[in-house]
């Protein structure tokens, strides 16, 4: 493909500036590093309501969109003749990836009247350099969701080998710690951490990290004895405990188990939890947390026994659980210490 482009250089960097209509930028460019299939790159990471409203826009009210859209183009599918001032491109797919914009190509793109979008490329920056002008980009312009964020840390900070040192922030262990439970196939929270910020099933990421940064910062956290193997075990078998008694809630939408309120309430009680487990000299395994847990499995996630929204309702829920646990275990010889004099 030969298109008339404009060069221009910023702070070092160059840039060209054209115009492609929004089929073709769609199908030439990837939207989601993250993502290897590219309808299921757009379909997690962006909101289906903002594109339909872009598509209408288009389409119903003849409307525009001025602003342009940035892409990355790989250094082996462009080159750049400064006399005709054409840049050449590979008639492939693929050939780049959308940093900024993904929103207005996906909507334009399926509207019926393909109109024609500004392009500003810049060519060969690294991954690392895309995902760093993606999230100063959009956190300056209207704020990258959370979850996002955090998913991109690897690339943005770098990949962390030794999550046991101390100099590692509370933060990124509990990122890495979300990120394994939510690819383990093992895992009882598999594919249900939302990563990109858009609301559906799930937990997100964001909410998550906030619930267990307390438990795993390495100079104050309450597992701080723990290598952190041993503290992404622990968490993986708190919730494999909590699946398992509550099956019938963690499998149904309309209970609150995996919901902020639900799911925050039994992270705030875990560290109590952990406790009643072990003490004893009882080792912390699947099958100790579901025996104590199974003293409550009757216990109900939902607004009647669990009230209210946001932080001070998690707190309250933790404290739910853990009154009615222990209320629960008065009197059993099990779980109850020997008092000797």
């Amino acid at each position: 493909m030969n298109i008339q482009a404009i060069k221009f250089v910023q702070n070092g960097v160059e840039m060209y500036m054209f115009t492609l209509d929004a089929k073709m930028i769609y199908s030439k460019f990837a939207v989601s590093r993250r993502v290897d299939d590219k309808e299921k790159g757009y379909q997690r990471s962006f909101s289906s309501t903002r594109i339909n409203q872009i598509k209408r826009y288009v389409d119903k009210e003849n409307g525009i969109l001025p602003n342009s859209i940035l892409v990355n183009i790989d250094p082996d599918k462009c080159n750049y003749n400064v006399q005709t001032s054409t840049l050449n491109i590979k008639d492939e797919e693929n050939i780049g990836f959308i940093i900024d914009g993904q929103h207005r190509v996906w909507g334009a793109s399926h509207a019926e009247i393909n109109i024609l979008l500004p392009v500003v490329a810049t060519v060969a920056l690294t991954t690392v350099q895309q995902a760093q002008l993606f999230v100063k980009i959009n956190k300056t312009q209207r704020g990258v969701p959370v979850s996002l964020y955090l998913d991109l840390l690897d690339i943005t900070e770098g990949v962390i080998e030794d999550f046991d040192s101390e100099e590692i922030p509370a933060q990124r262990r509990a990122v890495e710690i979300a990120k394994r439970l939510n690819e383990d196939e093992e895992s009882p929270l598999f594919e249900l951490i939302r990563t990109t910020g858009e609301p559906g099933e799930g937990i997100a990421l964001s909410e998550f990290v906030s619930l267990i940064k307390e438990y795993v910062d390495p100079k104050k956290g309450k597992l701080l004895n723990y290598g952190f193997e041993q503290q992404y075990r622990i968490f993986k078998i708190y919730l494999k405990a909590v699946k398992a008694v509550f099956l019938e809630q963690w499998e149904n939408k309309d209970s609150l188990i995996l919901k902020t309120v639900g799911f925050g309430g039994l992270m705030k009680a875990f560290y109590e939890i952990f406790h009643l487990v072990t003490q004893g000299d009882k080792s912390f395994s699947t099958d100790n947390t579901i025996q104590l847990f199974n003293k409550i499995s009757d216990f109900v996630f939902n607004t009647e026994t669990l009230p209210g929204g946001g932080i001070k309702a998690q707190e309250n829920a933790g404290k739910i659980i853990v009154s009615t646990l222990k209320k629960a275990m008065k009197g059993d010889d099990e779980f109850n210490v020997e008092i000797v004099d």
